[in-house]
């Protein structure tokens, strides 16, 4: 009695198909378990020229065709061309280690050494560094407004020696992507504010991206020409 009710709950766990009207149905939820493979651990490395080397290296052993993607204005990946399974194998991957630049305020020693250290010299930078060495930092600044002119009040703030015009926008370059590319040129605005300092706001949308991006599609192009040319490698942005 035992054994049958046994083989009746065996029974019951076993998936059953069904033929209703040319369509076959199952009694069970299949899934499929895709066999092992193994597969390459990808490298990261900080570079543009490492994925370079790492390709011109490896590419004889990798045996198909390798695709290099610019997937953001700090980040490559390469992977290869389908392979037998329809999977792809993820070789390398690239992230820029640049310093970048927030946006917002900052004191005034702050910005003058953000404009020499993170940003790439240009009429922008020229600009504020001059506007910035007519600053001083002043303890206590009176207000008077008479309804012509004014000044602002602050216990700590920022003051012009001399009565300059401050321009709202300024064109900069700041260090955002791969230091073998060119670095995008992208528009801030400028704000001086008594209290809090200087404020660098970027103003563009983040349209400087996709011009990350293609500098850094163009650079694969040019130094992996001759493996483009062959069919061995691709470019995508």
């Amino acid at each position: 009695m035992l054994a049958k009710m046994i083989d009746k709950i065996v029974s019951l766990k076993e998936t059953k198909t069904f033929e209703i009207g040319g369509q076959t149905y199952t009694d069970g939820h299949l899934t499929r378990i895709p066999p092992h493979v193994d597969r390459p651990e990808a490298i990261s490395v900080s570079g543009l020229d490492g994925v370079c080397k790492l390709i011109r290296t490896e590419l004889e052993k990798v045996g198909t065709t390798i695709m290099v993607q610019a997937k953001s204005y700090k980040s490559v990946e390469v992977m290869t061309t389908y392979l037998p399974d329809f999977s792809r194998n993820i070789l390398y991957r690239a992230e820029a280690d640049a310093p970048g630049i927030y946006t917002g305020f900052r004191s005034r020693e702050v910005a003058l050494i953000e404009l020499r250290s993170l940003f790439i010299p240009n009429e922008g930078t020229a600009y504020l560094l001059d506007l910035l060495g007519r600053m001083t930092d002043e303890k206590s600044v009176s207000t008077n407004d008479n309804g012509v002119t004014q000044t602002v009040e602050a216990r700590q703030g920022v003051a012009l020696n001399a009565l300059v015009e401050v321009k709202p926008r300024v064109l900069l370059r700041p260090f955002r992507t791969f230091l073998e590319v060119e670095q995008p040129e992208s528009e801030f605005l400028l704000r001086v504010h008594p209290e809090e300092g200087i404020g660098f706001f970027e103003a563009d949308g983040g349209i400087w991206k996709l011009e990350a991006k293609k500098n850094i599609a163009d650079y694969f192009n040019t130094n992996l020409a001759d493996l483009i040319e062959a069919g061995k490698v691709v470019i995508m942005q």
